[in-house]
């Protein structure tokens, strides 16, 4: 009874980690350990992957950090005790391939399964790592720069063909405790046996109650200094302009160079 009690402990632990876990951008000045960051490190390779086909590179040098604070948001990249950029990598999965010695699937010009894949290693590597750092006590926040900004990261962190940059995941003592922020409802998520239906009444309402929230805690004001709205600012993030098109046409030129094969 004792040992199944202790597993009922633990699973309840794990899963109030994972539902109250939030993401965290202001840090309080402190250093996290070369042996902390191994540990969240090696929790996250250990999670399920078709070929590890990810790279991260710890950025510790201050020039470089300095180039990444211009580069992403400066507040979150000064704050952050640890910056570690993750990649999808078909570089070195490439190699290994080559060592058996067999035509493999990346030799070829189309290998769509392996540049998802890729991608979705990363992210279920980054997961685990986030969770590693919650429970460690640390928080963490992930940032979209080094996609939308992927030919200065290649060339600053002098990337191989083949190796794309995805997010940097900033981790660091927390210096905010942020409220759980609304999330889409399940009826919305999960559908049983097909695809159900879309309802614009339910996402609406969840729209209003992101607002609602977001208007209390005076988000954008306090992570973009902007005086908006948050469906405002959401609007704006996400609107398609010449300037938002000759992005795309430069991330998605970057990427069939370098990771994506159809």
């Amino acid at each position: 009874m004792s040992q199944l009690y202790l597993g009922v402990g633990v699973a309840r632990s794990v899963l109030n980690l994972l539902r109250n876990r939030r993401s965290i951008r202001i840090f309080r000045p402190s250093e996290v350990s070369e042996d902390v960051l191994r540990l969240i490190i090696e929790a996250g390779v250990r999670a399920p992957t078709y070929l590890q086909s990810y790279t991260i590179i710890q950025v510790k040098d201050e020039g470089k950090r300095e180039k990444l604070a211009k580069l992403c948001n400066e507040k979150i990249v000064r704050g952050a005790s640890a910056i570690l950029l993750i990649c999808a990598d078909l570089y070195r999965t490439r190699i290994m391939l080559d060592m058996l010695g067999h035509e493999h699937i990346l030799r070829s010009d189309k290998h769509p399964v392996e540049s998802i894949l890729a991608v979705f290693d990363a992210a279920l590597m980054v997961e685990n790592m986030v969770i590693a750092a919650e429970a460690l006590g640390l928080g963490s926040v992930i940032l979209d720069c080094p996609l939308i900004e992927c030919r200065r990261f290649s060339e600053l962190f002098e990337l191989p063909r083949g190796v794309s940059p995805l997010i940097l995941l900033c981790i660091g003592e927390r210096g905010e405790i942020p409220p759980l922020r609304p999330r889409l409802p399940i009826d919305q998520i999960l559908h049983v046996d097909r695809y159900g239906e879309v309802s614009e009444e339910r996402l609406k309402e969840y729209l209003e109650e992101l607002e609602r929230h977001m208007e209390v805690e005076n988000y954008v004001r306090k992570y973009a200094g902007m005086d908006m709205r948050y469906l405002e600012y959401l609007r704006l993030k996400t609107e398609l302009t010449n300037e938002s098109k000759k992005v795309n046409d430069e991330i998605l030129k970057f990427l069939k160079e370098n990771l994506i094969k159809t």
